[in-house]
């Protein structure tokens, strides 16, 4: 069984209860980086299980390493702030606890922010760069001249995603700024992973 703590596992759910890690899915996910993980992946993820503080600790694996270096690479592709990382990997824990799903349990959310089908094909929501990309789009058009940069993050996540349960994202920042601080220097040596559009 994989842990899912996706606001979307939640539906039906009090909003004000806490998501809980004993949530789990038996979904099928697909690889985030097509290279596989690496010794690194497996490094940082032990590393990370020891100074996690919130869902993922304890649960960091190589993948879900692998998973936050693949959107980290796509904010660098773009020059974007490290903020903009933090922001993104902030909502893919709590979508899909840094998992890429290429199955839903929630209407046809997929992919690590669990887009649905408006936001593009099921290929293109399951290709982290991809699915990266189209996140970032949003939140650049919802916070133009950069002001995502000084924005609330759980405000930001909330309002890229328009999630039942905005609460969720907040509690995620400090977590995801220690995955993202991680992985940003390693994300530059990663093999480039093409996006189709």
């Amino acid at each position: 069984m994989i842990l899912a703590m996706s606001s979307t596992a939640h539906a039906g759910t009090d909003p004000t209860e806490p998501a809980a890690a004993s949530v789990t899915a038996a979904l099928s996910t697909v690889p985030c980086d097509p290279h596989g993980t690496t010794s690194a992946d497996s490094s940082l993820a032990t590393e990370l299980n020891g100074t996690l503080t919130d869902e993922l600790h304890g649960y960091m694996t190589a993948y879900r390493v692998s998973c936050a270096r693949m959107i980290v690479k796509a904010v660098r592709n773009r020059d974007l702030a490290r903020r903009a990382a933090v922001i993104a990997v902030t909502t893919a824990i709590v979508e899909s606890t840094l998992q890429n799903y290429d199955e839903s349990d929630d209407h046809d959310s997929l992919g690590l922010f669990q887009q649905r089908a408006p936001w593009g094909t099921a290929a293109q929501r399951t290709d982290p760069i991809w699915a990266t990309n189209a996140f970032l789009n949003k939140m650049i058009d919802l916070y133009p001249n950069d002001s995502w940069m000084t924005a609330p993050i759980g405000k930001v996540c909330q309002d890229v995603q328009v999630s039942a349960y905005p609460d969720r994202y907040a509690v995620q920042v400090n977590d995801a700024t220690k995955i993202v601080d991680a992985v940003w220097d390693y994300a530059t040596d990663v093999i480039e992973v093409s996006s189709s559009s």
